[in-house]
């Protein structure tokens, strides 16, 4: 044999063993439904109400080398991006009915948790080699249990506390509303504190029409607030059904490269309005005080006022996912689902009392939408010491285009150095069914002050420029660029959102482009979003101003915090209590968005009633009436409009 032949056939073998690893990104439907079904659930209610052993786990496949359709699994699956491991297999099996034939020699009568394992473990490692010549391995029991195991033992203390917190809440509602129809004028008027849980003043508070500063239109932002928590709603339900057992994993993983579906998985960017507008608000609101109170009391009061909006709410549905929700519903998939996380908000309670949940154990998720509280809170912080330190000085603009950069140029730096990736990537499937556990890019930018630092410095810089432009005496919509740019900056916003994960190649992706992507995502996307709004706020004409400044809007926006905190306990539940695999497609996403959203806004609505608004105006009496202050007419006139913010 010459040489040159021995060299091809040389070149041909390395090809071939090249091959073997390459990434497979296409599969037709022949090959794709000869692999294992990734997820299986048997009955589950029949199989504890006869007595018998119902288990569920995760399993690690192997094979031989020469197992082609492993192979192809294998390939298949390097395209994690995209793709489900397809390696792990994920079941739920009753194991009398299903699993009779695997029982161990010597069962013994109940089984023992043991020989329940090993039962389980046998069956369908049995069951993969007999039909796909694959050996599978238990490397994750979430549990087996019985009939006798369902019992959810005595109440708990917290248990206890909460129904207790409750009872005291509804009766202080009906004795408060009570007073409020029997008082005279003049008696409520001395009373206020005891009204504060008025169903009646409560009411009127959430229904009344929302203020109108004189140098800005913030109409706006109530429509705004609401589309973009459909927008987080949708994501989440998608999400959470990626989450739970698919009854089938090849549409999720055929579309996920489509626009309509590259828009919803990187809808999360919009989260960075919410940091726009609280900041920009915090800003607005500060460049025009006149009360020239020295800066670090205006710091901690402005933030014990931030604290006092939010907590009570937060609070309450934190107390109930630690309580009360784990008792609340049963199914295949409540244990890992709800039970699991329940387990974890008794433990980590605290961080979220201090809002420092996105960093203090990032790791262990409870409430996971809650990270953007902890954030916005820390960064709301920030954007308020940067306000005290910019205001009534010259070139703030300037020093906060830098500081834009500045963050900007360090996100890129982190990204690059740690491997981190953008949005799209983070949600990817099998990160996703980890819950994000050990992802460094969730933990270091997604859900961190530094990756979402782009947001809130936007927002300052929306509330300079406004200022700015206005003590110049200009009028931006009086300028025929600026009002193109600003009409067309919304629909460029959205395109950005759902095309720029394209401007990374599918597969691994490369170190450099992702890391740009990761850092440039957030800051491209905000600098649209202040271009769109500074053009609304300042009377420029478009669509989708007249469309987001409908009367309707401000009622659901002030349910909007309620149904931030409440959708993913609300959708999470349903998903657990459900027997059988989850079909998720366009159709049925669509239905459940719907149906989520109007649940969970329905549920924020006693929440605000009953918690949010009564706090607030008891925490306004008290402060009225303690206080030792010059034009104390002026600020309870302040006080008791309803005020606009952020969430």
């Amino acid at each position: 044999m010459s040489p040159r032949v021995v060299t091809v056939l040389a070149v041909l073998a390395v090809a071939f063993a090249d091959g073997q690893n390459e990434i497979i990104y296409q599969l037709t439907d022949e090959q794709y439904y000869e692999m294992p079904h990734l997820f299986h659930l048997d009955e589950y209610d029949g199989c504890l109400a006869t007595g018998d052993v119902y288990c569920l786990g995760s399993f690690e496949l192997a094979a031989d080398n020469d197992n082609k359709l492993f192979q192809t699994m294998q390939r298949y699956s390097a395209n994690w991006v995209d793709n489900f491991n397809h390696t792990r297999l994920h079941r739920g099996l009753c194991l009398k009915r299903s699993c009779s034939e695997h029982a161990p020699p010597s069962l013994s009568f109940p089984p023992t948790h043991h020989e329940q394992q090993a039962w389980f473990s046998s069956c369908v490692n049995e069951t993969m080699q007999r039909g796909y010549n694959l050996r599978a391995r238990l490397y994750k029991l979430e549990y087996c249990k019985t009939s006798a195991s369902k019992s959810g033992g005595p109440l708990s203390v917290s248990e206890k506390g909460f129904a207790a917190a409750l009872a005291a809440v509804l009766a202080l509602a009906v004795v408060s509303t009570t007073l409020d129809f029997t008082l005279s004028d003049d008696a409520r008027k001395g009373a206020g504190w005891a009204l504060s849980w008025s169903l009646r003043q409560s009411w009127r508070t959430l229904t009344a029409p929302p203020p109108a500063p004189a140098d800005c239109d913030l109409r706006a932002f109530d429509g705004l607030r609401v589309f973009c928590m459909f927008c987080v709603i949708i994501e989440h339900v998608c999400w959470l059904s990626t989450l739970s057992y698919l009854a089938d994993t090849r549409f999720s993983e055929q579309t996920r490269r489509t626009t309509d579906v590259m828009l919803m998985t990187n809808s999360t960017l919009v989260v960075q309005i919410f940091f726009i507008m609280s900041s920009f608000l915090l800003a607005h609101k500060l460049l025009h005080d006149r009360s020239h109170l020295p800066p670090i009391r205006t710091f901690f009061h402005t933030m014990f006022n931030r604290i006092i909006r939010l907590s009570p709410s937060y609070f309450a549905v934190l107390w109930f996912a630690a309580s009360w929700w784990e008792r609340l519903g049963r199914g295949p998939q409540w244990p890992p689902l709800v039970a699991a996380e329940a387990r974890v908000c008794r433990d980590k309670w605290w961080t979220h009392l201090l809002y420092l949940n996105n960093i203090v154990y990032p790791d262990d998720k409870c409430l996971v939408q809650t990270w953007y509280l902890a954030a916005d809170t820390q960064l709301y912080a920030l954007a308020l010491a940067i306000t005290l330190l910019l205001r009534n000085r010259r070139g703030s603009t300037a020093v906060l285009a830098a500081l834009l950069l500045a963050a900007t140029a360090g996100t890129f730096a982190l990204a690059y150095v740690w491997h981190l990736v953008p949005t799209f990537i983070v949600h990817r499937p099998e990160s996703v069914r980890a819950m994000y556990h050990g992802d460094a890019s969730f933990n270091m930018l997604y859900q961190s002050p530094l990756g979402n630092a782009a947001g809130a410095l936007c927002g300052l810089l929306l509330a300079h420029a406004h200022h700015a432009l206005r003590r110049a005496g200009l009028q931006p919509h009086n300028c025929q660029m600026f009002r193109w740019v600003s009409v067309c900056a919304a629909p460029l916003a959205l395109w950005w959102a759902a095309l720029s994960p394209r401007l990374v190649p599918a597969g691994s992706p490369p170190r450099a482009a992702a890391a740009a992507l990761a850092a440039l995502e957030r800051p491209v996307f905000a600098l649209l979003v202040i271009l769109a709004l500074l053009g609304a706020i300042n009377g420029v004409k478009s669509p989708w101003r007249t469309w987001l400044s409908g009367r309707g809007w401000a009622f659901c926006a002030r349910l909007s915090f309620g149904a931030l905190l409440l959708h993913m306990p609300l959708n999470k539940a349903l998903l657990a209590s459900r027997i059988t695999p989850i079909q998720l497609d366009r159709q049925n996403a669509i239905f459940e968005w719907f149906g989520v959203a109007a649940i969970s806004y329905a549920a924020a609505l006693p929440l605000a009633l009953l918690v949010e608004i009564p706090v607030q105006r008891l925490h306004r009496e008290l402060t009225r009436r303690g206080a030792k202050q010059e034009r104390p007419s002026q600020h309870v006139q302040l006080s008791q409009q309803p005020e606009k913010t952020e969430m």
